[in-house]
């Protein structure tokens, strides 16, 4: 178990009441306890904008942040720590990382990232550091797609960054088939559709001249 999932396991405090008055010694009573809460620490983490390694590409550097920020804080393990908290900032994404400044603003996890925009094409890469550790947390990686697809992207940054820590499979990349209705109520239009975990990208896949009860696998 690497150390930030020891850290997180650490943070699962029980809190626990005596259930009866404690007997005379000579009574031999048992001890009960009783469990009464369970309080999970979410484990800080920094995630500075995904630089824009092409002209053009900083507004969709920004949302990816941001998608990323989202799927980790949604799961209440993580804690995003918000950069205006920020001592620095590394200078380009190879750059060196002064581990120093993100010990001082108690981050533990440091995602980095960059994003490149050529026409209708996109690359997305990314590194995940152990901050008090000073080391990175595997090895890089870089996904690569059309533009439309850069939420399922920075969904699958957020898997990696989540199975890394966790040792746990993520799930942000998954998709919701279900049925859409609208339309008064006595006369309903129903369509089959699908849509990302967070409910983003709802896509019809039929119309509503199709009879629709159910997604059938």
């Amino acid at each position: 178990m690497n150390r930030l999932m020891t850290l997180l396991a650490a943070t699962m405090i029980a809190l626990v009441s005596l259930g009866a008055a404690v007997a005379p010694a000579q009574a031999q009573e048992p001890l009960r306890l009783t469990l009464r809460d369970g309080v999970i620490e979410a484990l800080p983490f920094a995630l500075p904008n995904f630089q824009a390694e092409v002209a053009g590409s900083e507004q969709m550097a920004a949302d990816i942040s941001r998608v990323i920020a989202e799927d980790l804080n949604g799961t209440g393990l993580f804690r995003q720590i918000q950069s205006s908290a920020f001592i620095s900032t590394p200078a380009g994404f190879g750059s060196p990382i002064e581990f120093a400044d993100w010990r001082a603003i108690n981050a533990q996890a440091l995602i980095t990232g960059a994003v490149a925009v050529n026409g209708s094409q996109v690359t997305v890469k990314f590194r995940l550091y152990d901050v008090f550790s000073g080391a990175e947390m595997g090895q890089g990686l870089q996904f690569a797609g059309t533009t439309d697809s850069w939420r399922r992207m920075s969904h699958k940054v957020a898997d990696a960054v989540y199975s890394r820590i966790t040792g746990e499979a993520g799930y942000f990349d998954s998709r919701i088939v279900y049925v859409a209705e609208t339309g008064p109520k006595d006369d309903r239009a129903k369509r089959l559709a699908i849509m990302d975990y967070d409910g983003a990208n709802v896509q019809y896949l039929t119309d509503s001249s199709a009879i629709v009860l159910a997604p059938r696998f």
